[in-house]
């Protein structure tokens, strides 16, 4: 399929186990014209030595230190920004894409709203299990959380719909949109980064569209080491706090806080009771690092930036 162009940026850190796959599989979608970029955080494997030596119709940019997700794709977006290019695909190392996924996602531009577009994102390892089905929030708490995640697909959607917000695992992009809202905030370090990008994008008049036709397959947090590890604990809190502190009140924050703080006890309860103690240490270490950042705050030593 002929279209607009498509900047493709596949964020990658120690990625040797995942990148190729993910590159053969993108290389054979059936969308033209595109240009795949591999964003490199500094690996000490030897995936930029793959992508350098067998795939040399893919763009390399090899940054000096690890950048983490937000900054480092912005890399990648602050490049292509100053080129041509209509749409910019943010894509997981560790994903495999169905040859016609590209071809499917544009479809979902037809809506004239839509700035930022996602797909049906599989378990890698379960491949009619859906990671991924659209994303909304907790009624009353508002946290983000996947639609269907964890269900068999048997048919559960297939027609193209707005969402709550588009996962950074694929996210594809309108230019107009990164031309009114700006690039991903690289305060957020690690999470949340696209729930935020996705919520500034609806405040500036753009919503998030679900394309379930379009498949991708995730093998699920292989560069954080997978699973509820202590590393994806600690970094959901801060970023979790970061996310309501810009996009809820002040008021809601008091409101709520009883009931975040009721769960915290449970949490501290349970892994002290089970001997978790390198979770119970990521919790407070998560807590430790929200203090910090209000601290910077007050004093005026804390900088915003987007």
């Amino acid at each position: 399929m002929a279209g607009k162009l498509l900047h493709v940026i596949v964020l990658n850190w120690n990625g040797e186990d995942v990148i190729r796959e993910c590159l053969v599989s993108l290389i054979a979608v059936d969308y033209s014209p595109i240009v795949i970029t591999v964003i490199d955080n500094a690996s000490t494997d030897s995936s930029a030595k793959i992508v350098r030596e067998q795939f040399p119709q893919v763009n390399l940019i090899q940054n000096n230190e690890n950048l983490l997700f937000a900054e480092g794709n912005n890399v990648g977006l602050r490049k292509y920004l100053k080129e041509e290019g209509n749409f910019f695909l943010l894509l997981n190392n560790d994903t495999v894409v169905a040859p016609d996924f590209v071809s499917e996602m544009i479809k979902a531009f037809d809506h004239p709203d839509a700035g930022i577009v996602g797909a049906k994102i599989y378990y890698h390892d379960d491949s009619r299990r859906i990671w991924y089905g659209g994303g909304d929030f907790y009624p009353l708490i508002a946290l983000p959380r996947h639609l269907n995640i964890r269900k068999i697909d048997r048919g559960i959607d297939e027609i193209i719909k707005e969402t709550g917000y588009v996962t950074g695992c694929a996210m594809m992009i309108k230019r107009e949109v990164l031309e009114d809202v700006g690039l991903l905030d690289s305060s957020y370090q690690m999470y949340c980064e696209d729930v935020d990008y996705c919520l500034r994008a609806r405040h500036a008049g753009w919503k998030s569209y679900y394309s379930p036709m379009a498949h991708i397959w995730h093998k699920v947090s292989s560069s954080s080491g997978g699973g509820f590890t202590p590393y994806k604990l600690e970094n959901r809190i801060v970023s979790t706090n970061r996310l309501f502190s810009r996009h809820k009140p002040w008021w809601w924050r008091i409101l709520i806080f009883p009931l975040y703080a009721a769960g915290f006890i449970l949490l501290i309860i349970a892994f002290f009771l089970s001997g978790k103690w390198a979770l119970l240490k990521s919790l407070f270490k998560g807590l430790w690092r929200i203090l910090k950042i209000r601290g910077n705050m007050e004093s005026g030593t804390f900088t915003k930036r987007n």
